[in-house]
């Protein structure tokens, strides 16, 4: 909870009539009068409003009413109340209390109770008497500047747990938030839902929310991290890792697991503004992050120096040890901040989760050691040398398939109240069509299209598919240096030698069939259910895309 403090803001040199719309019996409006001298043991029905306020979180607005209130001092309440003056739009003034009592904008307000009336009586004998049209909204940047005459405290809480607690002691809220909330849960699965036509599918929709949730749990890290660090002040870097994490996740990236659980969620008969949609939200964020930490650590482990077109994360570090002459090995200290890096991306994400129902958390759970299963594998086949195509494979599904395209889908299944596993198949194909195009530009990709090196699959000796057909298909000199792959007298010049030989003996070209073979075994295991047919327009796109992708 946090205490409201003064704004500047909040000061004016001119206060305008306070007055509210008098109404007659039937909501009809009456005239008007000065707010304070009508409130009182017989105060007369008239005009306000209620709001409710939710972050990208999910999180619901909470406040507690100033102790100089004249009524209800103290009192836990919704987000922000008050009444519009004569003459104003009721919507103009819920943004104009909401901005002048929170420091707050918000986007398009929802109707959630457009006919709530109430009448409540003050431990003082002062009465409220109002019809009170209650709306909700949604902020992208929840960053509360309260005026404390209006607000002592407030809390971001999630909507579940308020729910729970006002039904449990309606006593210890205001009363006309003790009566919305319940008629809320009957009337709206989810209240913070935006109004948007959501008839068809919106991907955009989904892309832009889990982008808002991003940027909201970037914010809260770094808030966070600020009350850890306290003034240990910043030395080497030019930022702090909160910011660094941000600068690498937000506005960047293909975001194919976002795609892969819309998707899965849709086809599974998912709905836009349900309650499954905004954990199927959560969960796609929770996936980006995830995939900034596995890359984070794989270029450290593969010695890249570059992803997505620009510096990897340790060679960023290990520049800006080097420029500010600081003391001990640079590459050490390159490595060692892109770890630590990557293991505050994967606590991010596991606090993203850590808030779904228990499907969630366990599926979670599974992705994440299987993800690093699969990486163990492929270093250790790598230090072996193994070239078996089964031992390729098993990389190539858990270390990418999997948690790129299987583990989504599920999470979406999830989100949409399906079995987890109605799309697995199709995911476990489509991951493999995924992670032979990634072998392939490994290897014959352009660096300036994928934003990382040709052949450093190569240089690293990694146990893919297409060392395994090389391995079989190589003779001769050719298969000569095959061998010396990932060994000290194995260098650049020689990656460009053996992909030109895995070219000339057909390999390239089988694995576009190996691909073309994956995603038509995908489409067939779609044929064998029952889907929403926009879902699976959406699956067949998506695949098309990921099996023919250039980077």
């Amino acid at each position: 909870m946090r205490n409201a403090k003064s704004s500047p803001q909040h000061l004016s040199t001119t206060v305008p009539p306070d007055e509210v719309v008098l109404l007659d019996e039937d909501g009809t409006p009456a005239g008007s009068a000065d707010r304070t001298s009508i409130h009182t043991a017989d105060t007369p029905l008239h005009l306000a409003f209620s709001t409710y306020l939710f972050n990208a979180r999910g999180e619901v607005l909470l406040t507690r009413r100033a102790l100089g209130k004249r009524t209800w001092p103290g009192v836990w309440t919704n987000s922000c109340c008050g009444h519009p003056r004569p003459g104003e739009d009721i919507e103009d003034a819920a943004r104009r209390r909401i901005r002048e009592e929170l420091g707050l904008r918000v986007g398009p307000l929802t109707p959630l109770l457009p006919d709530f009336r109430y009448r409540a009586v003050d431990a003082s004998g002062v009465v409220e008497n109002e019809i009170c049209p209650v709306f909700g909204a949604v902020v992208i940047d929840d960053g509360v500047q309260a005026d404390p005459e209006e607000v002592a405290e407030y809390v971001w809480a999630p909507w579940d747990a308020v729910c729970a607690a006002v039904a449990a002691t309606p006593q210890v809220y205001s009363p006309w938030s003790a009566l919305q909330i319940p008629l809320i849960v009957e009337r709206h699965p989810y209240p913070g839902a935006p109004v948007t036509d959501h008839s068809s599918p919106d991907p955009a929709a989904a892309f832009h929310d889990v982008e808002v949730l991003l940027a909201a749990e970037v914010a809260g890290l770094e808030e966070r991290w600020r009350a850890h660090v306290a003034d240990a002040g910043l030395d080497v870097l030019p930022a702090d890792l909160p910011r660094w994490l941000g600068d690498l996740l937000l506005g960047g990236g293909k975001r194919i697991r976002v795609t892969m659980t819309y998707w899965g969620f849709i086809a599974l008969g998912g709905v836009h503004g349900a309650v499954g949609y905004h954990r199927m939200i959560r969960a796609a964020a929770a996936l980006e992050i995830l995939h900034l930490f596995a890359l984070i650590h794989d270029d450290v482990m593969d010695r890249s120096r570059s992803r997505r077109g620009r510096p990897s994360a340790h060679a960023d570090a290990t520049d800006w040890h080097l420029s500010a002459t600081a003391g001990g090995s640079s590459e050490l200290f390159g490595n060692n901040m892109a770890i630590l890096l990557g293991d505050l991306a994967h606590a991010v994400a596991d606090h993203l989760i850590g808030d779904l129902p228990t499907g969630f958390r366990e599926l979670w759970h599974d992705l994440s050691v299987e993800l690093i299963a699969g990486q163990r594998a492929d270093l250790t086949g790598s230090a072996a040398g193994r070239r078996d195509r089964g031992h390729a494979e098993h990389v190539a599904r858990t270390k990418s398939g999997r948690y790129t395209v299987t583990r989504p889908l599920q999470l979406g299944a999830i989100a949409a109240g399906a079995p987890v596993d109605a799309l697995t198949d199709f995911g476990d194909h489509l991951g493999q069509a995924f992670a032979l195009r990634d072998d392939q530009l490994g290897v014959w990709g352009d660096p300036e299209v994928t934003g990382k090196p040709a052949g450093d699959d190569l240089l690293e000796a990694k146990p893919t598919v297409l060392l395994s057909l090389a391995h079989d298909r190589l003779t001769g000199a050719e298969a000569e240096l095959l061998r010396r792959v990932g060994g000290p007298d194995f260098g650049s010049d020689d990656v460009s030698r053996l992909a030109e030989a895995m070219r000339r003996v057909g390999i390239a070209e089988e694995v576009e069939g190996l691909i073309s073979d994956e995603v038509e075994a995908a489409f067939r295991c779609l044929d064998d259910l029952e889907l929403a047919p926009e879902g699976v327009a959406g699956l067949r796109e998506a695949a098309q895309r990921i099996a023919w992708r250039s980077s």
